[in-house]
């Protein structure tokens, strides 16, 4: 039977190896690794919208320009290391945080991941 009927059954993780909130100069830093793996079918993959998310605040991200298109067949995964400095408008006092990551398929199906890490607070 051909694969018309078929999906892409995408999962996502996020590992923070470095992930600090400096209240006084109003800063965030984020750093870690993404993975992205496809247990279906073959996915084309745009409209990449990132953010952290931190209590009440949405703090968009600047997608990296690997992550901004992918191709992932049947079985493979993609990862790389994300990095992110920000200086906010106000303080972040938020002890943990998700990074948001949400992108649509060929099919035009949206996935969306919220992904837990913890901040080091300074």
């Amino acid at each position: 039977m051909p694969g018309w009927f078929q999906r892409p059954k995408l999962e996502a993780s996020f590992t923070a190896t470095h992930a600090i909130s400096d209240e006084f100069a109003r800063t965030i830093e984020v750093v870690g690794d993404l993975a992205l793996r496809n247990d279906g079918s073959d996915a084309e993959l745009g409209d990449v919208e990132m953010m952290v998310i931190a209590g009440f605040r949405r703090i968009p991200l600047e997608v990296p320009t690997e992550w901004r298109t992918l191709r992932l067949e049947n079985g493979a995964a993609r990862t790389g290391s994300v990095r992110w400095l920000l200086t906010l408008d106000a303080p972040l006092r938020a002890e943990g945080g998700e990074l948001y990551v949400s992108m649509r398929d060929q099919k035009r199906k949206k996935w969306e991941w919220r992904l837990p890490f913890v901040f080091e607070r300074r």
